[in-house]
């Protein structure tokens, strides 16, 4: 949930690079990938070089249309948006992802994605629209906590050594909502 946030100083807004513009769409990918310190935005697996990565338009009606814009553009890895619903409309209404209230409203708990408030249904219709607890990311975010806690064990749990780990190794910041909230570190400054 952390590479869901947009800048208003984007530089895909301030270029006014346009998607439908054929030669403008691997800049913003780029652009978009950058700006999500190298994370899928739905995700929040580390995106490494060999990774496919689309510009995903996270409200599908919107594309080719005067309204799809940055705001509806994410950097995702191929897999996550393949396997995304094709249809919006069973998930309407939805909160919009780059929201300033998202964190207010979801949380990561107990190895899953929850509303914060039982009857916010916008919230649990974008967790159920981007699968946040889809099995296979679930099981594959579980896989790589446990990574982390037997590696923190290794480093007899010295959060500055294995803070010292992350630093050289980024792909084992992937889920880092995950990490922050089941090892109860900050890794602010190591991502931004």
């Amino acid at each position: 949930m952390k590479y869901l946030g947009k800048r208003a100083n984007s530089e895909i807004i301030e270029k006014k690079l346009n998607y439908e513009t054929n030669n403008q769409r691997e800049e913003i990918r780029k652009l978009l990938v950058q700006e999500q310190n190298q994370f899928c935005a739905y995700s929040e697996r580390y995106i490494k070089e060999t990774d496919s990565v689309d510009i995903e338009h996270f409200d599908g009606r919107l594309k080719s249309s005067e309204e799809d814009n940055y705001y509806n553009w994410y950097g995702v890895l191929t897999w996550f948006n393949s396997h995304k619903p094709k249809k919006i409309d069973p998930f309407i209404p939805f909160l919009i992802p780059h929201s300033a209230d998202l964190k207010d409203r979801i949380k990561y708990e107990n190895g899953i994605y929850i509303i914060i408030n039982e009857e916010d249904i916008e919230a649990q219709n974008l967790i159920d629209y981007l699968g946040f607890n889809k099995v296979e990311l679930f099981n594959d975010r579980k896989k790589h906590i446990n990574r982390i806690a037997t590696l923190l064990e290794m480093l007899n749990k010295d959060i500055d050594s294995l803070k010292e780990h992350f630093k050289k190794d980024k792909d084992s910041l992937s889920f880092a909502t995950a990490i922050e909230v089941e090892f109860e570190i900050d890794l602010e400054d190591l991502i931004f």
